[in-house]
């Protein structure tokens, strides 16, 4: 009997001092990934090397027959040990009739997400992809003169079910193939695909990254100050997203009161931002790595609009906020890829570092202080690298000021697309001090 089946047979059985099982979710995974990495120059030193691991797990949540609830997590053992966990939420339990909520049966869409490439290579039997990509790395540091390497390469492979009482029984598979490097801490970056990547295909994305690496080697004189453009890299960009927008579209947060909007700014289709702003959805793209079936919850995945035309549509529900909201359930991929973004007059970053004088921020320090609701920030951002009219002018520091949700309506704003990146760059005006 699989670990799975073991886990669902004793979570029905399950009777403890009078009180059984009553409705139940399980959600559980097993998995198994390789990873090797550089570290100061050395491939596979005490600090990265070349690891693989077995692993199974998951959590659950049961109603029981007095109407309390538990939730808990399990990792692989054996009969005995689920019991043992089981006991003890059974003991714990608490009363929260909005969280007892069980997804009823759905046929989630069938999209592809595993690679059998990367599985040999994160199941260990094909080890040479690892080091392959890493002597690519290797060897872009010596092309630049970097004196520090940095850079990790790895791979795993899961295969998860959930299985709820009201009828949903999912089971996916999936891979990821992910990669990373820095050159003398000056510049990081890292990628990550369902498909093991070919040399040529790394080489390209890491010298894009590289570039910059020339111009923050030495710094650029004065820095300039006062207000002026700002072409945010995707990844900071995500960052801005996900520390100011994604948690105030939160359907926990709005229920409560924690949200910049109110349920009534979403029922009405409030417009917030510029009135050509789109941001979507997309949970269906072949072999992306923000494709999914279905939620731990059991939930089949959907395509719909978070912004649509600068108005807000949804917030991102569980089933818990989507009854006490009277929504339906509407949840955000793992990762940037399965979102798309939309605003009139879109641009790449040649073309967005070719006017006049800009600051390309490749990382900030400090978002995690920012006040989310409020949308106001001030951050360090330690290493942007200055162009004037294309061409790199050196490093500058500087502290990036302004409010997210002002840039999101400011007819300046301008989407960067980025060769490598699903999301988008941001070109936005900001006071530099």
């Amino acid at each position: 009997m699989s670990f799975f089946e073991l886990v669902e047979e004793e979570v029905r059985r399950f009777s403890s001092g009078g009180v059984s099982t009553d409705g139940f979710r399980i959600s559980l995974a097993e998995s198994a990934k390789a990873e090797l990495g550089v570290e100061s120059n050395r491939a596979g030193s005490p600090y990265r090397p070349l690891t693989v691991t077995d692993l199974a797990g998951g959590s659950f949540l049961i109603r029981w027959s007095d109407g309390m609830v538990s939730r808990g997590a399990l990792s692989r053992t054996g009969r005995d040990g689920i019991r043992e966990v089981l006991e003890s939420a059974c003991e714990g339990r608490y009363d929260d009739p909005d969280a007892a909520i069980f997804a009823e049966a759905c046929e989630p869409v069938d999209v592809p997400l595993f690679s059998d490439d990367t599985a040999a290579v994160a199941e260990g039997r094909s080890p040479e992809a690892l080091p392959d990509l890493l002597a690519v790395l290797t060897d872009l540091k010596e092309e630049h003169g970097a004196e520090v390497l940095d850079a990790s390469g790895r791979a795993s492979r899961a295969r998860r079910r959930v299985v709820t009482s009201g009828g949903f029984a999912g089971e996916a598979e999936s891979t990821v193939f992910g990669w990373s490097f820095a050159l003398d801490s000056l510049v990081w970056d890292g990628h990550e695909s369902r498909e093991v990547p070919g040399a040529d295909e790394v080489g390209m994305l890491a010298r894009l990254t590289a570039a910059d690496y020339e111009g923050l080697r030495e710094p650029a004189g004065e820095t300039p100050r006062g207000e002026m453009d700002v072409l945010l890299h995707p990844r900071v960009a995500e960052s801005f997203f996900g520390t100011f927008l994604y948690p105030n579209l939160s359907g926990a947060a709005v229920a409560n009161g924690r949200s910049r909007f109110t349920a009534d700014d979403f029922r009405e289709g409030r417009r917030v931002f510029r009135e050509d702003l789109g941001i979507s959805v997309r949970p269906h793209v072949p072999m992306s790595v923000g494709a999914f079936g279905f939620t731990d919850e059991g939930v089949c995945s959907r395509e719909f609009e978070l912004i649509d035309g600068g108005r807000l549509t949804t917030p991102t529900l569980s089933l818990k906020y989507a009854r006490r909201l009277e929504m339906s359930p509407a949840s955000l991929p793992a990762a940037v890829e399965g979102l798309h973004f939309s605003l009139n007059g879109e641009i790449d970053r040649e073309a967005a570092l070719a006017g006049g004088e800009v600051v390309l921020v490749h990382s900030v320090m400090g978002l995690h202080t920012q006040d989310a609701v409020r949308g106001e920030y001030s951050v360090l951002a330690p290493q942007g690298v200055l162009y004037r009219d294309g061409k790199a002018m050196g490093r500058v520091t500087a502290t990036l000021n302004g409010s997210f949700f002002e840039d999101l309506s400011s007819a300046d704003l301008r989407l960067v697309g980025f060769p490598g990146f699903a999301g988008p760059g941001l070109l936005v005006r900001m006071t530099l001090t």
